[in-house]
């Protein structure tokens, strides 16, 4: 990137945000996203999708080491959203979060907040390190001192990159699914909700798509831990109408790693569309019959306090054994614990991914092309995953009904894909896949129609085929 300039944003497009210590807890991610973004062109994107507070902020770090420019008095940057953060000299980096400082490094040799920013644009996380010292053992062989930056000279920074070895970068929250159930205990039940804050929203379909889907960062409470495939309650302030006592909770997939976004272990994301019912004798939405969580959620602003509790569930949970391959099929916001899912195994840099040697395949079904959900996300993983020597183990099919034909000339719907693609699905079955389903319960009948008049041509018995898929915990189903 020419100029040295950093444009961190969360998965290259960016949301308003209070936490002034964001900026160094994405550098990792955004050092490995496999694509980069222009400050302008983030920020214009932004714009162009009639998100204001995602143009406002744009998250910009510009090193004092590498970069010389009068005109911004070498500052690093991050340009005020929400409740704004202050400006922090460049080079100064004792005010921000360093993972090193609290034991979250990985494994040996794993580099500091301040080695990595030496380093700048230079810091990869796929090669090898030489600082001029007498051995690679030596370099690492103290983890808990960080190098100064006066100890990586400019031009070894620019020829070298991290080893291999530090591809373990997060390790500090495995132990979380490392008991029977798989999941962490229940930390607030909804009768005693705790309080999380809104870091950050924005919102993830098109303005012409149909609909609003929003994807929701919150702070949650200390110790609150959960895993990949779970959920988590949101209780909306205010009070029944009905019942004139508090609103019920409701459950939300959570679309993030235990990590978080933000890869501090403190944070996590919901993808939640607005309830809306249409007046079919005026075709427009009517404000009195909204959802009142999902309206709720869809309209906060960073600061502002949401009651939560579980973590809930563990049907939907990764398999124990990384060699098993994962089919993922989601409509609409079911894709939220698929992206989970595919962050832990395809961009963060943990054991389990480094474990994982199955396959994953993604099947997402949405109405217009414009109501595709995180779709730059999974194309980075695909970009990033053809350079490795699996380049072959993720594929991503989407079934947009309401521009795509099925077969048969109709609309296009997850199970048509899974259907054109049968011999596929049931040999992937039959070799002990698991297969997961997440998204409206609507979509059910439909799949199971489908695989059953599959099954029948191959002369299976679908209903004791399922019951042995079921029963050996190959079939996970989480519909609403």
């Amino acid at each position: 990137m020419k100029n040295s300039l950093w444009c961190l944003t969360l998965w290259c497009g960016s949301f308003a945000t209070t936490d002034a210590f964001v900026l160094p807890k994405i550098i990792a991610r955004a050092s490995t996203a496999g694509s980069s973004c222009t400050a302008n062109g983030a920020a214009n994107g932004a714009a162009n999708n009639g998100n204001t507070a995602a143009a406002n902020s744009l998250l910009i770090m510009k090193s004092s080491n590498l970069i010389n420019n009068d005109d911004d008095k070498n500052l690093m940057r991050v340009k005020k959203a929400g409740a704004g953060v202050p400006f922090v000299a460049s080079g100064d980096r004792h005010s921000f979060w360093d993972p090193a400082s609290e034991g979250m490094r990985g494994m040996d040799g794993d580099l500091s907040l301040e080695e990595r920013l030496a380093f700048g644009i230079e810091f990869h996380l796929n090669g090898d390190y030489d600082f001029g010292m007498e051995t690679e053992t030596d370099n690492f062989k103290n983890t808990s001192e960080s190098y100064s930056k006066s100890s990586i000279p400019a031009t070894t920074a620019s020829q070298n990159s991290v080893p291999e070895m530090l591809h373990a970068a997060q390790c500090w929250l495995e132990h979380l699914d490392d008991n029977p159930n798989r999941v962490p205990p229940v930390v607030a039940k909804a009768n005693k909700p705790l309080e999380a804050m809104v870091l950050g929203r924005t919102r993830l379909i098109d303005q012409n798509a149909p609909g609003d889907i929003q994807h929701i960062v919150l702070r949650l409470p200390e110790n609150f831990h959960y895993v990949e495939g779970q959920s988590l309650s949101v209780i909306p302030p205010g009070i029944s109408s009905k019942t004139n006592k508090p609103h019920k909770p409701r459950l939300y997939s959570i679309a993030s790693t235990r990590y978080g976004d933000l890869l501090d272990g403190n944070t996590v994301s919901l993808c939640v569309r607005k309830a809306e019912y249409y007046d079919p004798s005026t075709g427009l939405p009517d404000p009195t019959k909204a959802g009142v969580c999902s309206g709720f959620l869809c309209g906060v602003r960073p600061g502002q306090k949401v009651m939560v509790a579980g973590p809930v569930g563990k049907t939907m949970v990764l398999p124990s054994d990384p060699s098993k391959d994962i089919i993922m099929v989601a409509t609409g916001t079911g894709i939220a614990p698929f992206r989970s899912f595919l962050h832990r195994l395809y961009t963060e840099h943990t054991i389990a991914r480094q474990q994982f040697t199955g396959d994953a395949w993604l099947i997402l079904g949405v109405p217009t092309s414009g109501s595709l959900l995180y779709k730059p996300e999974f194309d980075a993983m695909l970009e990033i995953n053809k350079k490795t020597n699996r380049s072959s183990s993720l594929t991503i099919d989407y079934a947009i009904s309401r521009e795509m034909t099925n077969a048969q000339g109709g609309k296009m719907y997850v199970q048509d894909v899974l259907t054109e693609n049968a011999q596929r699905l049931f040999a992937k079955l039959e070799s002990g896949a698991v297969v997961y389903f997440c998204g409206l319960k609507g979509m059910m009948p439909g799949i199971l129609e489908a695989l059953e008049t599959v099954a029948t041509a191959k002369n299976i018995d679908w209903p004791t085929k399922l019951k042995e898929y079921q029963s050996n915990h190959q079939w996970h189903v989480e519909v609403y």
